[in-house]
């Protein structure tokens, strides 16, 4: 008893009375005590080994959940326009699995409008889209400027400027989406062309890039989504007038609780693409997140 005692950093008698209030709350003698010895009753002998399976699980318990407090364990699920699911992702996501290879980690890409609904329904713990509401429940983190650029054949007389002019676009074929946060962002666009063909419209960039490719027309898409829908037969270049773009942003619902495995793999992406140089690529601009930023979208 001394020695247990010593073990456990109490005095002898605390610990026979502990010894004693367990027996109590049992309501039968687990230990045959005599002056020269320590014995297990046969019910202290089935306590001591459900007891030793307990502790085991407890071990394996606090183990388990210590993995996910230092993001070694959990789940990602990341909502985003296919721009950035296409290229931007990958890079990040390929760069974190080889520092948390037990994480399990899901992309959603979609529109604009689809994402939020997936929000709304408390899909995904954070998203990568291009429009805001006034929605006080969310949090945006604006990290993108992303200019509208022009879209055509390699061979088109226009593919030789660097930047394309209001005049340049009068009385060509037009290819555009039906409808969606790119269609908005293109239609200020559209008035000021003021073309009098009719415009063929699609419902997918992919659709899209495969008319432009086919010859059928020209268009008009983000920089991102041009990079990330590029065709050997199409090229993109600037537009000398306006300011079309978007602007791409973080967002999450502010009382939606970030696990750590999330928190680190957000924390990854806004510090690589601040090093990033592609980001600059065909004037897509980074907008600069600062660490106040970060933590503060991250609470």
């Amino acid at each position: 008893m001394a020695k247990a005692a010593a073990q456990l950093h109490m005095g002898q008698p605390a610990l026979s009375q502990a010894i004693a209030n367990l027996e109590g709350i049992a309501g039968v003698k687990l230990i045959t005590r005599t002056t020269r010895s320590l014995k297990l009753t046969p019910a202290g002998e089935v306590f001591y080994k459900d007891a030793q399976r307990v502790l085991d699980t407890n071990k394996r318990l606090m183990k388990n959940i210590a993995l996910w407090s230092n993001s070694a364990q959990g789940r990602i699920s990341i909502l985003a326009i296919p721009s950035i699911a296409h290229f931007q992702l990958p890079e990040i996501v390929k760069k974190y699995r080889a520092i948390y290879p037990d994480v399990t980690i899901e992309v959603h890409d979609n529109t604009d409008l689809q994402l939020r609904h997936m929000l709304d329904a408390g899909e995904g713990d954070f998203a990568f889209i291009s429009k805001t509401s006034k929605d006080t429940d969310l949090k945006y983190l604006p990290i993108l400027k992303d200019p509208l650029r022009w879209i055509g054949l390699k061979s088109d007389p226009l593919a030789t400027k660097k930047e394309i002019q209001l005049k340049d676009l009068q009385d060509r074929q037009l290819i555009v989406l039906r409808q969606g946060a790119i269609r908005e962002m293109v239609e200020p666009l559209l008035l000021k062309i003021k073309n009098p063909l009719p415009m063929i419209e699609v419902d997918q960039q992919s659709t899209l890039i495969g008319m432009v490719a086919a010859g059928l027309g020209i268009s008009f898409l983000p920089s991102l989504s041009c990079q990330s829908w590029a065709n050997p037969g199409t090229t993109h270049r600037a537009l000398s007038f306006g300011d079309f773009h978007r602007i791409i942003q973080m967002t999450r619902y502010v009382e939606q609780d970030l696990m750590p495995c999330v928190t680190e793999f957000i924390q990854l992406y806004l510090r690589n693409i601040q090093d990033s140089k592609h980001n600059a690529k065909d004037g897509v601009e980074l907008i600069p997140v600062t660490e106040t930023a970060m933590s503060k979208f991250l609470r």
